[in-house]
């Protein structure tokens, strides 16, 4: 039996469904650090969104000149500055797939959603190591060198920071699974019809 090399109706709509969503997560923040302490009851935060920074930034870096840590900027990341690029030619690929329902180009922008993630993820583990860890040793006040999760709670001195994904991370895994889904889905589908 010969296999199509075009992809169903429904997985050309789940992959636009997967576009759609990932277009929408990169207008949102992707990952934040909360930071929490007596002195600040209103607390702290870091928000990275895909093309910049928010949060209390300047109030962060004035804090963290007194334990040696380098200035969080987005100068500091140029990676904030073609990220967005790339999110938005996977999403044109990504429509352009759906459109015209070939399964290897599904294929290959499956393959760049993990390669995208894996790196990603690696340059957030990269970062969070790097401000950490490269503590200056003429700072004021001596810390042990410390990695803050991707995802979970940390003490340092009298703050505790929590880390976690924000809701633009959660769009960028439901565009994932859509795509996957669609592009995989129709061996499931047969093999439960059958």
């Amino acid at each position: 039996m010969k296999t199509s090399k075009k992809l169903s109706i429904i997985s050309r709509v789940l992959i636009i469904a997967g576009a759609v969503l990932l277009g929408i997560s990169s207008l949102l923040p992707w990952w934040g650090l909360d930071l929490e302490a007596p002195q600040y009851p209103e607390g702290l935060a870091i928000i990275v969104h895909p093309s910049k920074l928010s949060g209390e930034i300047d109030i962060l870096n004035n804090l963290n000149h007194y334990i040696g840590m380098e200035e969080i900027s987005e100068e500091g990341f140029p990676e904030l500055q073609y990220i967005p690029f790339i999110i938005w030619g996977i999403v044109v690929l990504t429509a352009l797939t759906a459109i015209f329902g070939y399964k290897k180009l599904a294929y290959l922008v499956c393959l760049l959603f993990v390669v995208g993630g894996a790196l990603g993820m690696y340059d957030m583990y990269h970062w969070l190591n790097t401000f950490g860890t490269n503590l200056s040793p003429d700072a004021p006040i001596k810390v042990d060198p410390f990695v803050p999760p991707v995802v979970g709670d940390n003490t340092l001195a009298n703050f505790t920071t929590y880390s976690s994904f924000r809701s633009g991370f959660y769009f960028l895994v439901l565009s994932a699974i859509g795509v996957f889904l669609g592009t995989w889905g129709e061996k499931l589908w047969a093999k439960k019809s059958a």
